[in-house]
């Protein structure tokens, strides 16, 4: 009796393990919680030698079998790339850059993983389904899945990968429990778990650095040797990197100044010029009622009108 063998038809062996479809796109493994991800990553990034499971169970506190499932989304979003041993991975040059921000501090760290993946797949597809503004869990949920093509017991994944965005500063959560898009949001604090490593900032992030990494097509870098893991910074000190490119930022409301004197009243020394002088933001107007907006509008034009009738030509 003649038996076919998997090559001959080419069906692979059943694994007991959901494969990946023929056009899918990859999404972070719902097995780790998104701060979780965020730990691996930056470990892995600022590894000097090839790292595997092993190497990153003990850089993080996180079991070794878990720690195995992140390398291969981080090299999939560009921060990594295989190392020279099997299951070994090495940081690109943009997992190198995401490294030495992180070695000076947390805020330029997560700003320039937010520059590292404002082009991947996941943040365009967020980017794109908040442009009109605030969107539903639900809603960026089901456009993840859309875009990277996914089958429904998939939808762990993509909560996973927005929880990621959201701990990386790329999403901010509205009062309203909706999700907004902005590079540099405020959040919570939500300690990881074992208490180290990577929290998440209650304020804006500064700009991480003002040198952008070049990013050559290939980034395989495999060192001479499989020596003894390590961890830090990868490139020999005094090497510039090159410039990055500025971000626009969304100006906030300003706080109201301090004082005890009351709103309307004007103090002996402030005339009319030092309330007029200093800009109003737009940001501003939101601490106005619907119907004050329009008393200010009314008011400015009567005093654009008054303004050009006294600065006018003199009648005779």
């Amino acid at each position: 009796m003649s038996t076919v063998s998997t090559r001959q038809t080419g069906t692979p062996p059943a694994t007991g393990r959901a494969r990946l479809g023929p056009q899918e796109r990859l999404m972070p493994s719902p097995k780790l919680r998104a701060d979780q991800h965020l730990l691996v990553i930056v470990a892995a990034c600022s590894a000097v030698d090839p790292v595997g499971a092993a190497e990153l169970a003990t850089a993080t506190g996180i079991d070794a079998k878990t720690c195995g499932l992140v390398p291969v989304f981080a090299m999939n979003s560009g921060l990594l790339v295989k190392g020279h041993r099997r299951a070994t991975y090495l940081p690109s040059n943009k997992g190198r850059y995401v490294a030495r921000a992180f070695a000076r501090g947390e805020a330029a760290g997560l700003e320039a993983l937010r520059s590292k993946w404002k082009g991947q797949w996941f943040t365009r597809t967020v980017k794109e389904r908040c442009r009109h503004g605030a969107v539903s869990r639900e809603g960026l949920v089901a456009g993840l899945m859309v875009a990277s093509r996914a089958e429904r017991e998939r939808i762990k994944q993509a909560h996973v990968l927005l929880d990621l965005m959201v701990a990386v500063g790329l999403v901010t959560v509205e009062t309203s429990g909706e999700l907004q898009w902005f590079e540099g949001a405020e959040h919570t604090d939500t300690p990881p778990a074992g208490g180290q490593g990577v929290g998440i900032p209650r304020e804006k992030a500064p700009p991480a650095d003002t040198h952008k990494e070049p990013d050559p097509g290939g980034e395989a870098t495999d060192p001479a040797g499989g020596g003894t893991s390590g961890f830090g910074p990868t490139d020999p000190p005094g090497q510039p990197d090159g410039p990055e490119q500025p971000q626009a930022s969304v100006p906030h409301p300003r706080t109201e100044a301090g004082g005890s004197q009351a709103p309307g009243e004007r103090g002996p020394e402030q005339d009319l010029l030092s309330l007029l002088l200093p800009p109003v933001l737009l940001a501003d107007l939101t601490r106005l009622t619907p119907t004050e907006v329009l008393e200010l509008h009314s008011h400015l034009t009567a005093v654009t009108a008054l303004t050009a009738k006294l600065r006018g030509h003199r009648v005779t």
